[in-house]
């Protein structure tokens, strides 16, 4: 039967009373088949712990299965013979030289921590404090595996601040560990690996989880049992462990921090303080401001939270600033001094303190001064052998392993040793943190845009969108009710689009939608300030379709932009053309076909090429259709080539309506002068050109009032399959340089107000009737019918009547006849000729007459002109004249004077004066009698 290593050593007297290092396995089996020769190992602040044990068994067949993931307990036996425990986990196990007797095993032993090495994951927290993240990870390894949650404990005792809740952190194909460690670093938390129990009773107490202690403070770093080392140089008498080598070190570092940032909210980079100076000094040659070390830093933009605080986030500020040039100052102090002290200590613990003792230089100092916080560790023990089993072992050892066997059995002394990296207790222990290193690398990646249930856009009021990056799972987000992975409004917090031109309230703005993919990248690199660049077609996500028809390579030629309707079929694009020969820019709304057609037009194309559908322009729509020009507005069919000249041109209708105007000036001074009525509108058509005319030299060509001008070289037409209506408060004038033709299929009808002039100068005036009676008849007044020449009254199938009421009279050359009621009475100087075929002279009759009845014309018309007390007009003033129900909106004349109002019957008529909105400010009722004409108001 094979003896286990631990009985051989009792035979050889190595009882395990007897024994510097013990060693105890979570595995029973292993216990009596394993022995511990050597540890040797390291533990640092904000790293962890790991040792190598080298390991003897007769068993040259334990399966390395059995070592991993084992606990492990390590109890130095101190100078003052208590247990001294370090535990761990096994990580790594090989088997070394085996002789047939004896077998070398090397573990390797960790602290739990190393587990977290060995998940990666990409995940998402929306509104947590790093603190938070911690506990809710830390609970997650406790529930998923069981060695975790057996060998590990969380402290969080040590920390003292109120940590920022962040609206958003993102792990991004990190482990564990360095996601816990890069956010325990940016907030300026040291993380530290220690023990439930330091010491125990005795090797075979149970082994007990470590502890993972957050510290943020130095008062929270606990002092050693001992508290006081002495330093003693070695000596083989000296009883107790002691300290026996201390050397300094110092580090030119950094005089100084600078930490700028985008503050997107107040626009413009955060700088805290500015450059702030570190408190320690380097040289004593020069002062700080003289290096002038400059440590300048441009960090990520600061986060934004939810605008309107509904995410409860700490709102990013100079306060962050403030804390991470700290922070970086404080590593620097750290780093610029440092100690190393080494000797025999076998209890000495990472994040404990002690105080050094018996130094003849550190003696000089305050008490303050000589007390240590350890910050590293490196050491190792051994047990002794006996002889002939120390050759034994050294046979099987290669060299590497051997050379430090060997000087360990030579001096006895050296059988354990401890060298420790420490610092003054008052300066504060961060850990590193360099903003561009201690983060993973960012890439571009996908993801897809949510919103609220039932909205297909939602945004903030910067624009923001809300996304679920794909690499998400449910499993991973139900600490937080699934937030990361629900397909909605709280898989993230919000996130910037980026966008080609984003001004005060104007640029491009292109939301996109919930259902989309976008491309994601991040600020500065950082995982946690992630962007939107841009959008990615895929799959059934088609490249943009115009029109709703064709699909790429067909249609490569063909450039813009569609949109789509919100939760409709309808869509607006600006189409670009490029086709070649057929180059057209369309914009439309598919409501109504409303569209701008620019270029050669063509039909929507499906393929490469469609038929043509004319050249120029087309502004079109199958609804109603407004054009509207506050200054003015010119519709010409003169050619201006290649757009060469200015856009209000209006020159060739300005000469055109000129020499109108010159014809109808001619023809109404021949008017004037034949005593007939001249043309009223000649002053009016000149004011007219003069308003087409430029107002300044050094600008373009522009109307002087907002009129709108006709003009074409050739013909202009109306068509209307029912009604035309012409309407102007002032005149409407009408010139032509040959005919005006009227002709209607039904009836001509002209009313004027006052009077009817016609005078044609040369070919004479006509009127005729086809067909019925043609009537003349002047109800008010006379009617004159005068001829420089014969007037002639033909009748040529009937007979002609000359009806008057009272008498007729005909007077030719002195001579006259008058027919009244009493008699007919002739009158001549010269002869009275009658001849006839016969002459009979009967007695008296009267004859009765059918005089046909006129109607009696009556109008009432009425305006009124607004005058300042000062006598001076209320030009240009809005007015509202209100009468039975009837408004007129209008603007008072130069004169102050509004339009003058006609009505058929007596009515009264009320003024309102308004503001150029229509808002009244001022009211003064009139009532007129409008027979007597016009009043001032």
């Amino acid at each position: 039967m094979q003896m286990s290593v631990s009985s051989i050593l009792e035979r050889l007297g190595l009882v395990s009373q007897n024994r510097a290092v013990h060693i105890q396995f979570s595995n029973q089996s292993l216990n009596q088949q394993v022995f511990l020769q050597r540890i040797e190992g390291e533990h640092t602040l904000n790293q962890g712990s790991v040792a190598e044990l080298l390991c003897l068994s007769t068993n040259a067949h334990i399966a390395l299965k059995q070592f991993i993931g084992c606990q492990v307990a390590i109890d130095q036996v101190t100078d003052t013979g208590q247990f001294f425990r370090t535990t761990g986990i096994i990580t790594e196990a090989s088997q070394g030289q085996s002789d047939g007797s004896l077998t070398i095993y090397n573990l390797t032993l960790k602290d739990p921590t190393a587990l977290w090495h060995k998940r990666r994951n990409s995940r998402v927290f929306m509104n947590k404090s790093v603190r938070d993240i911690s506990e809710i990870l830390f609970k997650e390894w406790q529930v998923k595996s069981p060695l975790f949650a057996s060998s590990l404990t969380l402290d969080t005792a040590g920390l003292t601040k109120d940590y920022d809740v962040r609206p958003f952190v993102m792990q991004s194909n990190e482990s564990d560990y360095d996601f816990l460690t890069r956010l325990w670093r940016s907030e300026g938390i040291n993380w530290l690996i220690d023990e439930s129990q330091l010491f125990v009773a005795d090797q075979n107490a149970s082994i007990q989880p470590q502890v993972l202690r957050l510290i943020d403070d130095n008062q929270h770093y606990q002092a050693l049992e001992r508290r006081s080392l002495r330093y003693q140089r070695s000596s083989a008498t000296e009883q107790f462990d002691t300290i026996t080598q201390v050397k300094a070190e110092r580090r030119l570092q950094p005089t100084s921090v600078h930490v700028q940032r985008w503050q997107a909210d107040a626009l413009q980079q955060e700088e805290g303080s500015g450059s702030v100076q570190g408190a320690q000094k380097h040289s004593e040659h020069y002062d700080n401001a003289s290096l002038n070390l400059e440590d300048a830093w441009h960090v990520s933009p600061a986060w934004m939270q939810d605008l309107n605080g509904e995410d409860q986030a700490t709102a990013s500020g100079n306060s962050q600033i403030e804390q991470l040039n700290q922070h970086i100052n404080a590593y620097h102090h750290l780093s610029s001094k440092q100690f190393t002290v080494s000797g025999n200590v076998r209890d000495a613990q990472v994040g404990y303190w002690f105080e050094l003792n018996d130094h003849p230089e550190l003696d000089q100092h305050d008490s303050a001064d000589k007390e240590f916080l350890i910050l590293n560790k490196h050491y190792y023990n051994q047990n002794n052998l006996p002889k002939e089993l120390q050759q034994q072992l050294e046979r099987l050892l290669p060299k590497d392993k051997l050379k430090a066997v060997q000087l360990d059995t030579q001096n006895s002394e050296q059988r354990h040793f401890a060298e420790l990296n420490v610092i003054r207790r008052n300066i504060k222990a961060v850990p590193e943190y360099h903003p561009l290193e201690h983060r993973p690398v960012a890439y571009p990646q996908r993801a897809r845009v949510v919103g609220l249930e039932g909205e297909s856009i939602h945004v903030d009021q910067w624009g923001r969108i809300k996304v679920r990056f794909l690499f998400t799972r449910t499993d991973d987000h139900s600490h937080d009710g699934g937030a990361g992975s629900n397909d909605n409004d709280t898989d993230s917090a919000w996130v910037d689009v980026l966008t080609p031109w984003a001004g005060a309230g104007y640029g491009a703005r292109f939301l996109p939608r919930v259902g989309e993919i976008v491309v994601i990248d991040f600020f500065d690199g950082n995982i946690d300030r992630p962007f939107v660049v841009g959008r990615i077609h895929e799959a059934e996500r088609h490249p943009t379709q115009f029109d709703q028809k064709g699909q790429l390579p067909d249609t490569k030629k063909l450039s813009g932009i569609r949109s789509e309707e919100v939760d409709g079929k309808g869509f607006n694009q600006l189409r670009f053309d490029d086709t070649t020969g057929q180059i057209s820019a369309q914009l439309q709304s598919s409501h109504a076909a409303s569209q701008l057609n620019l270029g050669n037009l063509s039909y929507p194309k499906d393929k490469a090429e469609s038929d043509g559908r004319g050249e120029g322009f087309e502004l079109r729509t199958d609804q109603w259709g407004a054009v509207r020009a506050g200054s003015g507005l010119l519709v010409s069919t003169y050619k201006q080539d290649q757009a060469q000249g200015v856009h209000l041109d209006a020159n060739e209708a300005k000469q055109q309506i000129e020499g109108g105007l010159n014809n109808a000036k001619a023809l109404s001074e021949v008017a004037k002068n034949q005593q007939i009525d001249p043309l009223e509108n000649l002053e009016n058509l000149k004011s007219f050109i003069e308003k087409l005319e430029q107002q300044d030299n050094a600008k373009a060509k522009t109307f002087k009032e907002a009129i709108m001008l006709l003009a074409s070289p050739n013909s202009i037409a109306l068509s209307s399959n029912e009604d035309i209506h012409l309407s102007a408060d002032g005149q409407i004038n009408q010139t032509a340089g040959d005919s005006i033709n009227l002709s209607t299929q039904k009836n001509l009808i002209a009313h004027a107000q006052n009077k009817i002039s016609l005078f044609a100068a040369q070919e004479g005036a006509r009127l005729y009737a086809g067909k019925g009676k043609v009537e003349i008849q002047a109800q008010g007044d006379g009617a004159d019918l005068i001829a420089r020449k014969a007037v002639q009254i033909i009748s040529a199938e009937d007979k002609i009547e000359a009806t008057a009421a009272k008498e007729i009279v005909l007077t030719a050359g002195g001579s006259q006849v008058k027919i009244t009621g009493s008699g007919i009475f002739m009158t001549t100087g010269g002869k009275f000729e009658v001849k006839a075929g016969q002459h009979l002279f009967m007695g008296g009759a009267e004859v009765g007459m059918n005089l046909q009845g006129l109607p009696a014309y009556e109008t009432y018309n009425e305006r009124f002109k607004m005058l300042l007390p000062s006598g001076e007009p209320l030009s240009f003033v809005d007015y509202k004249i209100s009468s039975e129900g009837k408004e007129i909106f209008a603007n008072s004349d130069k004169k102050g004077q509004t339009k003058e109002i006609h009505s058929p019957k007596e009515q009264g008529l009320k003024l309102d004066l308004l503001w150029l909105d229509l808002e009244k400010v001022d009211e003064t009722e009139v009532w007129v009698d409008p027979a007597q004409g016009s009043k001032n108001v």
